[in-house]
């Protein structure tokens, strides 16, 4: 299962604030490699708790059985190549990639996204949810490139629909990718090979992939912009948004993650 923080203190220590709801809600921290999204989760959560609400920060790791296995084969024989100037090696071998990533994320959705929400105020996924989405989009068209984006776009929101949680939150770190590649660089992670020629070539296709995602959901998304800022100051006006939809008006009695 993707790793997921609860300290001991939310257990053991009744919050000061509850929400009202029979479920969480779910922030998802949206960007693209590079922009900050894991010590952003990290900073908000602690600070939510301080708050006195109950979190949990999602971030992916090893997992046993099938979807371990997968995710392995993912990682070690990317059907994407990694090297030179990235794509496939046949057209649709994207659609087998998109669907077999969406099986994972399938699997992180129904049996780790709504068990979490169900026993936590705050859920807090630190790679996106969107950002899967952006990414198959960017290789569907990219292999495809006559094809509509939007048609395809719309063919991919009608696979997800039946297990897909929606985030009540989506938190888009908002960092120019050129921007988001050197700092991916200097810290010597954001996915595979930051430095790579294939990630240079790719990162402009996955953002505009990524804007198109994000304005089906203009008015959920909390834009936020980063640039040089520290990574504090960003996760203090994360935190201060967030404050302001939690304490306001519980959701409705509807299924963990879904409107």
């Amino acid at each position: 299962m993707p790793h997921t923080t609860t300290p001991a203190t939310d257990v053991h220590a009744g919050p000061t604030w509850r929400i009202a709801s029979p479920r969480g809600r779910l922030v998802t921290i949206e960007g693209v490699w590079g922009a900050g999204k894991t010590t952003a989760a990290q900073l908000v959560g602690a600070r939510l708790r301080r708050a006195g609400f109950t979190v949990q920060v999602i971030h992916y790791g090893g997992e046993p059985g099938s979807i371990g296995r997968l995710s392995a084969f993912l990682e070690r024989s990317p059907l994407r190549a990694r090297t030179g100037l990235g794509g496939y090696a046949m057209p649709h071998h994207s659609t087998i990639d998109v669907l077999l990533r969406l099986c994972r994320e399938a699997h992180h959705h129904v049996s780790c996204f709504r068990p979490a929400l169900a026993a936590a105020d705050v859920v807090l996924v630190d790679h996106g949810v969107y950002s899967k989405l952006a990414w198959a989009l960017a290789v569907l068209t990219e292999t495809a490139p006559d094809t509509d984006p939007a048609r395809t776009l719309q063919h991919l929101r009608a696979v997800v629909a039946p297990w897909f949680c929606e985030p009540d939150v989506p938190v888009y770190l908002d960092t120019p990718w050129p921007l988001a590649r050197e700092r991916a660089i200097a810290r010597g992670r954001g996915g595979g090979d930051p430095a790579a020629i294939e990630r240079l070539l790719f990162l402009p296709r996955y953002t505009a992939a990524y804007r198109q995602v994000l304005a089906g959901h203009k008015d959920q998304v909390a834009r936020v912009r980063v640039g040089l800022r520290a990574a504090g100051d960003v996760a203090e006006e994360i935190t201060g948004r967030l404050l302001g939809v939690l304490r306001a008006a519980p959701l409705s009695a509807t299924a963990p993650g879904g409107r």
